[in-house]
């Protein structure tokens, strides 16, 4: 890859206006100077320079491939799940459960509700469905996903992880607890055993994947779900395989008083108590922390990932109502981006820099407290490192794999900028990735696949979009209908336009 303005990520925040790189099977050989590269071209024999495929980046803005380390597939909950059955007008919405400080008694029974939603998926439903909502993230620059508990079955998306030819650490949708109103004690809703079995046999299935696209990794998606007797079982696997764990901690205003009302602990404390505050948590949008769970944080050395471009559209306070996220940042925790998950089409990666660039900054009235790289490195290094990859992606470094992004920079928005990457956050987006790049093997090109049909893909997305909302979800066939009929419309409008 020749001439690109191309930025590394590495540990130096390397940027070289008119480099190059140079990947030989799959992994990044060389990385400097056009000069510099071409000579490590020449270096090669005659038969691995005949087989190198020249990619042309004088115009081109050129970043490690994205790492959303937190992330959940709900494509399949696409019609009733806060999706497509809405009305047009905005003007009746209601404030969600993650809105407000959190409604946490309905945010533990629909949390509690998705594992029976994911049992009443098919293989082939899930599997379809999976391609696709792990499509939209590829094609918005992801090369690396990290499950943190999906609407989906986990076999489905390592399925689909392989078949797009990108990286994905699997997860389970791990609960067996409910808080119900006019309670003072979780109800069990299944067997402990059970779920830690499901979780233990994936991470052994994923240890034994040969294509070096998968990992698995313990996640609990709620505290509000998770019993003392899931949280230490959780700590035993996460001990006996050496992986990372992940779940969501302290991410809302009433969450704290609640869970002690149930469990007998504030979140970060009961999840110290069950042997799962260490290095390896990754503590997602934890915002809320009293000074003593503050300080327990910084000791364990946990990993913290927030999405801000996600919590103003969801309700949600994580970064502003108590700066806990950029202060334990600015204390020295690492702290990554991630895009969460819904129903939707969300904030991407792109988006989730551009946010947390501009929101950190304004918070502190310092523009330099999150610099362009700083969010670049916080979406593709320190993400890396959350999920215990960083020594294969997330960065452009001599030995990486050779995952990479490429932006077109011939429009008037780059005109005349010695800093294409700010000018990518600030007037940029996902949909301006043109070209993705997993381990060598260009898997996007000029905005569209290249090895398969992607209108095909929509179809069989579709198809069982269609069949599991009726059969499990119960939405009437005359509002899927609806749903499509609206959607063939607009889809017939645009090819008449063109």
């Amino acid at each position: 890859m020749r001439g690109a303005h191309l930025c590394t990520a590495d540990d130096e925040e390397r940027i070289l206006p008119e480099g190059s790189l140079l990947a030989v099977d799959g992994r990044i050989t060389a990385v400097g100077t056009v000069a510099e590269v071409d000579a490590a071209v020449a270096a090669l024999p005659p038969e691995r320079q005949a087989a190198l495929r020249t990619l042309d980046a004088r115009r081109m803005l050129v970043l490690p491939g994205f790492v959303n380390a937190h992330w959940h597939e709900l494509f399949a909950t696409r019609l009733p799940f806060n999706g497509a059955l809405r009305p047009a007008s905005d003007r009746g919405d209601q404030a969600g459960f993650l809105g407000n400080g959190g409604d946490m008694h309905r945010i533990s029974a629909v949390f509690d509700s998705f594992h029976d939603l994911i049992a009443g998926l098919t293989p082939d439903e899930g599997e379809a469905i999976a391609r696709y909502s792990m499509w939209t993230q590829l094609r918005a620059g992801v090369t690396t996903l990290g499950d943190v508990g999906s609407v989906n079955r986990p076999e489905a998306l390592a399925a689909a992880a392989v078949w797009l030819g990108m990286r994905c650490s699997v997860s389970t949708w791990a609960t067996d607890s409910v808080c119900r109103p006019g309670e003072d004690r979780f109800t069990r809703t299944r067997d402990t055993d059970a779920v830690l079995s499901e979780i233990e046999a994936l991470v052994k299935t994923c240890a034994d994947d040969d294509t070096g696209l998968l990992r698995a990794r313990p996640t609990a998606v709620y505290g509000t779900n998770m019993t003392d007797e899931l949280g230490r079982g959780l700590a035993g696997i996460v001990q006996r395989h050496d992986t990372g764990f992940a779940s969501h901690i302290g991410a809302q205003r009433h969450e704290g008083d609640f869970v002690r009302s149930y469990y007998g602990a504030t979140p970060v404390r009961r999840f110290a108590e069950l042997g799962l505050l260490d290095e390896r948590l990754m503590s997602v949008h934890t915002g809320f922390a009293d000074d003593a769970e503050r300080r327990m944080l910084l000791e364990a050395g946990v990993h913290l990932s927030h999405s801000p471009a996600k919590y103003g559209s969801a309700g949600e306070s994580a970064m502003t109502e108590t700066r806990l996220i950029p202060e334990l940042r600015r204390a020295g925790l690492d702290v990554s981006l991630s895009t969460d998950g819904q129903p939707l089409v969300f904030p991407g990666m792109p988006e989730q820099m551009r946010a947390a660039w501009q929101t950190h900054n304004e918070m502190y009235a310092d523009p330099l407290l999150v610099r362009p790289t700083d969010a670049l490195a916080m979406g593709t290094r320190i993400a890396a490192r959350g999920l215990r990859w960083d020594e294969e992606i997330g960065s452009l470094a001599v030995g990486r794999q050779a995952d990479l992004v490429m932006v077109p920079l011939d429009d008037w928005r780059f005109v005349h900028t010695p800093r294409p990457l700010e000018a990518f956050l600030a007037v940029g987006g996902s949909r301006d990735v043109d070209t993705v790049v997993v381990g060598g093997r260009v898997l996007v090109e000029a905005g569209r696949a290249t090895g398969f049909d992607e209108a095909g893909l929509l179809a069989d997305y579709e198809a069982a979009l269609r069949s599991y909302s009726q059969r499990c979800l119960k939405v009437p066939a005359e509002s899927v209908d609806e749903v499509f009929a609206r959607t063939a419309r607009r889809r017939a409008g645009e090819e008449a336009s063109r």
